[in-house]
């Protein structure tokens, strides 16, 4: 008996919930209706801009860079910077489609450029707007980071960048960043600092390039440390 009455309470509860929904639907009906019509045009908004603007644009982007790369290839770094007249140089690309990825793409070549060119605070100011997770390209913009400071002579930079770049991701370019690393602790007399990172090139990439002449640096380095 008990438990047919508990059923009924529960029943009575339930329906008590469901009169208060649809008292609730009935009352607030043009409010909902309003706010899912917004929630749709939103939505429809968003989509529209994505398909019809954002990947249109996206792709003419990338047509544009790929003159500028070929002007890359062939080291005719002007051209590549600030286009022919005819096709769009990376300084443009970057103006017009900074927020695609090609316009991202553009702003690490153009720090490239500027680097090639001799213009090395344009070319650290643009490779440090340059942030993506690829783990190649974000490594070997430290480095040309780090090349900047070199021609700058301020080594202390330049070793900090490519420490940033051999570290990111351990790869085997790691090794050449190493290098350029150690180069400039022996500029600063951080012949330690220096010692570590080329003994770090003989233990962790012995088969690169750099190892094959690496001990040659280690026995200048020692030298350095007693004098």
């Amino acid at each position: 008996m008990s438990k047919n009455i508990k059923k009924e309470e529960n029943l009575k509860v339930v329906g008590e919930a469901l009169s208060k929904g649809e008292k609730f639907l009935a009352e607030n009906k043009t409010k909902i209706i309003k706010i899912i019509a917004a929630a749709v045009v939103v939505t429809v908004a968003i989509l529209g801009y994505v398909y019809l603007v954002e990947k249109p644009r996206a792709n003419t982007a990338q047509e544009q860079l790929f003159p500028a790369q070929r002007y890359f290839e062939i080291d005719s770094f002007y051209l590549a910077l600030n286009g022919d007249g005819i096709n769009l140089g990376f300084n443009e690309i970057i103006d017009e489609y900074g927020s695609t990825g090609a316009g991202r793409l553009a702003c690490f070549y153009a720090g490239f450029c500027n680097l090639h060119l001799g213009n090395f605070e344009e070319a650290i100011s643009l490779l440090e707007d340059f942030n993506v997770k690829d783990e190649i390209l974000q490594a070997r913009a430290y480095s040309g980071i780090g090349d900047a400071y070199v021609e700058l002579e301020q080594y202390d930079d330049a070793a900090s960048y490519f420490m940033k770049a051999a570290n990111y991701r351990e790869n085997e370019f790691s090794a050449e960043y190493l290098m350029k690393a150690g180069l400039s602790y022996e500029k600063l007399g951080k012949y330690a600092k220096a010692l570590e990172v080329y003994k770090k090139i003989k233990t962790h990439y012995s088969k690169t390039v750099e190892a094959q002449e690496i001990d040659k640096y280690i026995q200048r380095t020692e030298i350095k440390q007693i004098r």
